[in-house]
């Protein structure tokens, strides 16, 4: 192999040619050269385009404490609260009817929970749902069954 194998101008013709057209010009990208800058500005100027659907709720956060789990769920109205259903299972929270229009919704929780130990509170324009955390996850043995090419053979035969 030949050490001019990659040459500089060569390079970049090859670049300009195969990313052309592909991204926006942008005379101030070219000038900086942090492409992981560049990357994430990009990456911001296209999310920020995404519209939102306005909702009657905004995104539930979750906490974790040592024993519990608070899922903590803005509602703006008590009307939306009187038609909410929430239930939950070892690993998820449940709302149904979260915006009062039929939407369901499944929060996924960090760990698994007591199935029998939850409570839901309201206060403020806040649903707050503690979970008890399961300290005794179950541990099954899974006994392997050894297979021998040779018994097999022989049974065939």
């Amino acid at each position: 192999m030949k050490d001019d194998y990659l040459k500089q101008p060569d390079v970049e013709k090859w670049l300009s040619q195969s990313m052309k057209g592909k991204l926006p010009l942008n005379h101030q990208m070219l000038n900086n050269t942090d492409f992981f800058a560049q990357s994430f500005e990009m990456l911001k100027h296209a999310q920020g385009k995404k519209k939102r659907k306005k909702s009657n709720y905004d995104d539930p956060k979750i906490f974790e404490t040592h024993q519990d789990i608070i899922v903590r769920i803005p509602i703006q109205s008590e009307d939306i609260l009187r038609k909410l259903k929430t239930s939950h299972s070892c690993n998820t929270v449940f709302l149904d009817d979260v915006d009062g229009n039929g939407k369901k919704q499944s929060i996924p929780l960090p760990c698994m929970v007591k199935v029998n130990s939850s409570k839901a509170q309201y206060k403020d324009g806040i649903l707050e749902i503690t979970l008890k955390k399961e300290t005794n996850i179950p541990v099954t043995k899974l006994p392997i069954e050894r297979i021998d090419k040779n018994k097999r053979k022989n049974k065939e035969g």
